[in-house]
């Protein structure tokens, strides 16, 4: 495995100066939308949609999962060009790009403006940047100096803090500075772990374990959303297929699907996030999964998160799963950074 000294050949973009500024990120963000403010009108919606796509969308499922009962409103995610039927001006719709541009989340302004429903923004510029200015659409607009691999999928302190900001400024999560203040520090105190190739670091192990195979990740109430950023982040960054499943959900089908085919079943490596906050029956079922596992000899690991809080396990399963995706890059010889895949099927999409 190569030291991060020697990581500059394979990582160009110096994504892992990205990773190990997450944390910087986390603070920067809560340091500025602490004390932003907002129309009043924007805390009397009843549903709250996020349109967003990608790494744009991270810190939704994140919070989603985490605060699924703290928050005071149902939160949807849109992925897409449309908006459910549903919508109504009780709607307020977050457009969310990181970059600006992202096609789906303008149609989704457009249609918002045009059939005059509230909406805010959360961007660094671009497209969505100049629609909120032209249209008096309350906007967030940052910068990404702890970034500077500069792909928003490495953004990922912002997009969860300044999503968890806008949710706690308009009234949606009560979240004190208290609570980030924890998950901060415990973010920085794992980050020194997962950074390190000189003492036993489980972003590594997991990366080694997984090498040649497909992770299945597997997941549980607050870190449901993890499961879903953590395949996203292997796929882009690992340039490896992944997926991701919840418990108890996959234990009435998955088990079976499993069977076969072998060469496939051969490849596989189940990823559990483990958590001592889960349900007593869910932490059971965890126990039986791995059972389950080793009996149709699929091979499987089982990650227990630091921290004490839903919020503060979330936190470090993400910088976790982070590094450990762009690990498993650097030990299969690839640039973490591009996509040239995703690059080369917009380009189709813009001819």
């Amino acid at each position: 495995m190569a030291n991060p000294a020697q990581f500059k050949h394979l990582d160009p973009s110096n994504m892992f100066g990205s990773l190990g500024a997450i944390p910087d990120q986390v603070e920067a963000a809560w340091q500025a939308i602490a004390d932003r403010t907002f129309p009043a009108s924007l805390r009397d919606c009843k549903h709250l949609i996020v349109a967003g796509m990608g790494g744009s969308a991270i810190g939704t499922h994140l919070i989603q999962s985490v605060f699924r009962d703290r928050l005071s409103l149902p939160v949807t995610i849109v992925s897409d060009y449309r908006l459910p039927a549903w919508v109504d001006r009780e709607t307020l719709i977050l457009l969310s790009s990181y970059s600006g541009g992202t096609e789906e989340v303008m149609s989704v302004a457009e249609y918002g403006q045009a059939h005059d429903l509230p909406m805010m923004a959360l961007t660094t510029g671009g497209d969505l940047a100049a629609f909120a200015e032209r249209h008096k659409v309350p906007a967030v607009l940052f910068k990404s100096e702890h970034n500077p691999c500069g792909q928003p999928r490495i953004g990922l302190g912002y997009a969860v803090t300044y999503q968890l900001g806008i949710f706690r400024q308009l009234g949606f999560i009560d979240l004190t500075n208290e609570e980030m203040g924890a998950a901060l520090s415990l973010l920085r105190s794992v980050n020194a772990i997962y950074a390190d190739l000189s003492v036993p670091n489980p972003s590594l192990d997991l990366a080694y374990r997984a090498r040649l195979r497909a992770p299945l990740i597997i997941a549980s109430e607050h870190l449901t959303g993890n499961a879903h950023i953590l395949a996203n982040q292997w796929n882009e960054n690992a340039k490896n297929m992944a997926a991701w499943f919840a418990i108890p959900e996959l234990n009435h089908h998955l088990l079976e699907g499993l069977t076969g085919p072998a060469a496939v079943r051969n490849r596989l490596l189940a990823v559990l996030l483990h958590s001592n906050l889960y349900d007593e029956r869910n932490q059971k079922r965890y126990d039986i999964t791995r059972q389950v596992l080793d009996e149709q000899k699929i091979a499987s690991i089982s990650i227990n998160p630091h921290g004490k809080t839903p919020l503060e396990q979330a936190f470090d399963t993400l910088l976790l799963g982070a590094y450990a995706s762009f690990y498993q890059a650097v030990l299969n010889k690839i640039n973490p950074s591009p996509i040239p895949w995703v690059d080369y099927f917009k380009r189709l999409m813009s001819a």
